[in-house]
C-alpha cells in the first residue's frame, strides 16, 4: 500500500481509494444508475447525492470512492463510503455507510478498499488519514450480505438498535429498521477474521427457599440483564448441570436455586470450574419466614430482599444495573 501524507489516497494490487471530487460526479452517476436495482432493497437510490455532499466535506465528515485499477465498462467506481459524524476529544469515533456498485459487485474488490480505507481512517492525520479511534456501521439484520463482509474485515458486532433508520426493509417498503451496530478499533487494526466475538460476562446467583419468589426474580433479573437463566426448577441433574451450562454460556447467567447451608463449598468449586472467583459473585438472597434448610451462601456480596419481593420496575432496574456493574452491596438481614 502507498500513501501520500495529505492527500487521503491509498492504492493497492486491484484497487485505489481516495476523498470524492468534482471529476467523480458523472462516473458516480453512472455506477449508481447501472446498480439501481440491487441497491434499492436497502437503501435509497439517488445519482445526485455525491454532488450535494461534495461542499460538505469536511475534517469530520468524507466521501471516499473506491475504484478499480483496471476499470471495466462505463465506469471505474467499485463502491462509495460515507465517513461521517466524526466526534473527535475523547471519543475519536466515525460512522461508515456504503454501496458497492456494478459490474465490481461481488469480486471482493469492495472488502479490498474498504482494508485501505480503514488504514486511512486509524492513520494519523498528519499522515494522510482522520486520526480515528473507532469505526462503527449500521445494518440491517436481514442484510446478511453486508454484515459478513464487516466481519470479514473484523468487525464484531456490539449492540442493537431498534427502529434507527428511516429506508426500504427486505420487503422492500420504506419504515423504520431496525439495525445492528458493528465496531472495529485503531488498537485492533489489522483485524483477525471473523473474530470471536468479546463479551463481558456477567453472573449473578439468586438463592431462596421454595415459595420465596426467588424463581420468578431469578426470570426478572435474567430478562433485564439479557443473560440466560439456568434454574435449579428445570435443570433437574443436580449443580453439576448448572456448572456446565454456566461454563459453555460466554455471556453469564442468572443461576437459581433453594441452595442450603452447606453448599457454600460445592457452589464455590462450581463458580471456580466456570472460571468465576466466587467472592466476585452477587447473590440476591430472598428470606422469609420459613426458609428451612435454605441460607445465604456468604461467598461474595450479597443482598437480601424479604420473600416474594415485589420490585417495582424501578428497583429491578437498579438491581440489575448493580449486578451487571458487580456493585452489588452487601446488607445483612
Amino acid at each position: 500500500m502507498s500513501t501520500e501524507p495529505g492527500a487521503r489516497r491509498a492504492t493497492s494490487a486491484h484497487v485505489w481509494v481516495a476523498t470524492a471530487g468534482e471529476q467523480d460526479i458523472g462516473p458516480y452517476r453512472r455506477a449508481v444508475a447501472a446498480s439501481r436495482a440491487r441497491l434499492a432493497r436497502w437503501n435509497p437510490v439517488d445519482p445526485d447525492d455525491l454532488a450535494r455532499s461534495l461542499p460538505l466535506q469536511s475534517r469530520n465528515r468524507r466521501t471516499f470512492l473506491i475504484h478499480a485499477a483496471r476499470p471495466e465498462g462505463e465506469h471505474d467506481i467499485v463502491g462509495k463510503v460515507n465517513v461521517s459524524d466524526a466526534v473527535r476529544g475523547r471519543f475519536e469515533s466515525a460512522a461508515l455507510g456504503y454501496d458497492a456498485y456494478d459490474p465490481y459487485s461481488g469480486r471482493g474488490l469492495f472488502a479490498e478498499g474498504l482494508r485501505l480505507l480503514l488504514d486511512l481512517l486509524f492513520a494519523p492525520e498528519d499522515a494522510g488519514g482522520m486520526g480515528l479511534h473507532r469505526v462503527q456501521a449500521a445494518v440491517q439484520p436481514g442484510n446478511v450480505r453486508s454484515a459478513g463482509l464487516l466481519r470479514s474485515l473484523g468487525f464484531q458486532r456490539e449492540g442493537f438498535s431498534p427502529r434507527m433508520l428511516w429506508l426500504p426493509g427486505a420487503d422492500g417498503i420504506q419504515g423504520w429498521q431496525d439495525h445492528d451496530s458493528y465496531v472495529v478499533m485503531a488498537d485492533e487494526w489489522p483485524a483477525q477474521p471473523y473474530p470471536t466475538p468479546r463479551y463481558r460476562a456477567v453472573v449473578a446467583l439468586v438463592n431462596g427457599a421454595p415459595g420465596s419468589g426467588a424463581s420468578t426474580l431469578a426470570r426478572q433479573l435474567a430478562a433485564e440483564l439479557r443473560v440466560p437463566l439456568f434454574s435449579q426448577d428445570v435443570v433437574k441433574s443436580g449443580q453439576d448441570g448448572l456448572w456446565a451450562l454456566l461454563a459453555d454460556s460466554p455471556v453469564g447467567a442468572v443461576v437459581q436455586s433453594s441452595f442450603r447451608s452447606g453448599d457454600a463449598g460445592p457452589v464455590a468449586d462450581g463458580l471456580r470450574r466456570c472460571g468465576l472467583d466466587p467472592a466476585t459473585v452477587p447473590e440476591i438472597w430472598c428470606f422469609g419466614d420459613h426458609d428451612g434448610a435454605c441460607a445465604p451462601l456468604g461467598l461474595g456480596p450479597r443482598v437480601a430482599l424479604p420473600g416474594r419481593p415485589d420490585l417495582g420496575r424501578a428497583e429491578l432496574v437498579r438491581l440489575a444495573l448493580q449486578v451487571g456493574a458487580g456493585l452489588v452491596p452487601t446488607s445483612e438481614t
